[in-house]
């Protein structure tokens, strides 16, 4: 069959079940650095609170087995230790993401891949494959989604993930395309996830439960479990149930598809602090200001601009829990400028109940504005945040992303 007569999940299954997976150069180091930092990640939060909630829970269900979870306790069921990982993966919000989908993609496909790994005698390469075919599934759909999937309040490392996950784990397995195929659809039925629950204990259990659907996707499959395969693009499938007037489509997606660069294309994006992405350039500006501010006294207000999406997704305030302080740009604006940096511990209670940072959070006014009308992968660039600081006397300073000015009588 001709490529252009494919169907995006044809020729994406027939790349992925190749003998010798095509892939840059650079995906294999890609692959391994994102292991290394994925199960960083599993041990750092392996004592947070997620991760020791869903432990209880498997052993209140009876949950055991043969596979160690990575960070230790308990031998789990396949399925309980792929939960575990990725409950602990993602629980400090540490892990790395990519740009397209709006994702934490490492931490769904290795929790499962690691867990499957004690059951079957594989190599590195392999596991490092497998996610380079999960890391392109989930950022090709992504891609046809658009950016709206995620605005419109869907968590889409939920939505996603299990699907990614799939893909990943038919590829460790040896399935063929047909099967992969099926094995990506019957995930597409655990595609579920809110964002309205992030800043609380379900945001990581979330990417536990998105290791663990994916991988029984591909369990099922294996054994011949078959689901729609056309559900794509399909009225009622995942495009028109999950994707908004400005998404793409399969279609148009896959006009431009080239199988197997998506790590080349769209390269992971790692982070500085144990904090939502969406505070990460606002630190950078709060950082740039502290070495300017002598007195925190002298502070008599804070101003804070940012796309209103992305505040919506790290929009509380003075934080209560440590959940809700990693999804606080006022709160990570604040660390950064009474510090100069921010720390893990400064999402721990001592730090932010702080009656001096709470007093802080509460000078901090928003001015927010709408996103341009660009593609997921520029958003970024055409987004900037600014960090203002006015101080007693009506002297100031500003930063817009990263670099600092002088500003008299900030507005």
């Amino acid at each position: 069959m001709a490529r252009g007569a494919q169907t995006f999940q044809q020729r994406l299954t027939n790349w992925a079940c190749q003998p010798s997976l095509y892939q840059p150069p650079t995906a294999a180091s890609m692959a391994r650095i994102s292991l290394i930092d994925t199960v960083a990640c599993m041990h750092s939060g392996a004592g947070e609170r997620q991760s020791v909630v869903m432990s209880q829970a498997l052993e209140a269900s009876g949950d055991e087995g043969r596979v160690q979870p990575i960070g230790g306790g308990r031998a789990r069921s396949l399925y309980g230790a792929a939960m575990l990982n990725g409950t602990r993966s993602h629980a400090i919000d540490f892990d790395d993401y990519e740009i397209p989908g709006s994702t934490h993609v490492s931490a769904p496909i290795f929790s499962a891949l690691l867990a499957l790994a004690q059951l079957h005698d594989v190599s590195i390469r392999q596991i490092s494959d497998a996610w380079v075919v999960g890391f392109e599934t989930i950022v090709r759909i992504g891609t046809a989604l658009g950016y709206g999937h995620y605005d419109k309040g869907w968590h889409a490392t939920a939505t996603l993930g299990p699907i990614g996950v799939a893909a990943a784990c038919s590829r460790l397995l040896g399935l063929e395309p047909a099967q992969m195929a099926h094995a990506m659809t019957l995930a597409t039925s655990s595609s579920a996830g809110m964002k309205s629950q992030f800043g609380f204990d379900a945001k990581a259990l979330h990417v536990g439960m998105a290791a663990e659907a994916g991988l029984r996707a591909g369990m099922l499959a294996h054994v011949g479990a078959t689901g729609n395969i056309d559900i794509w693009d399909a009225p009622q499938g995942l495009m028109e149930m999950y994707g908004t007037p400005s998404s793409m489509g399969f279609d148009a997606m896959a006009e431009t598809m080239r199988e197997g660069e998506a790590t080349q294309a769209f390269p992971v994006a790692r982070k500085f602090w144990p904090s939502c992405s969406y505070t990460h350039r606002v630190i950078p500006c709060a950082v740039a200001l502290a070495g300017k501010i002598d007195d925190v006294a002298a502070i008599k207000r804070i101003r804070l601009r940012m796309p209103e999406p992305f505040h919506r997704v790290s929009g509380f305030g003075a934080p209560t829990t440590s959940n809700q302080a990693r999804f606080s740009a006022v709160y990570c604006a604040v660390v950064g400028l009474l510090n100069g940096q921010v720390l893990p511990e400064d999402f721990t209670i001592q730090k932010f109940s702080d009656p001096v940072r709470q007093h802080l959070c509460g000078l901090v006014e928003l001015d927010l504005y709408d996103l341009p009308a660009v593609p997921p992968d520029q958003l970024l660039a055409m987004t900037p945040e600014r960090v203002s600081v006015e101080l007693a006397g009506g002297h100031g300073w500003n930063t817009k992303s990263g670099t600092y000015r002088a500003a008299q009588n900030v507005p």
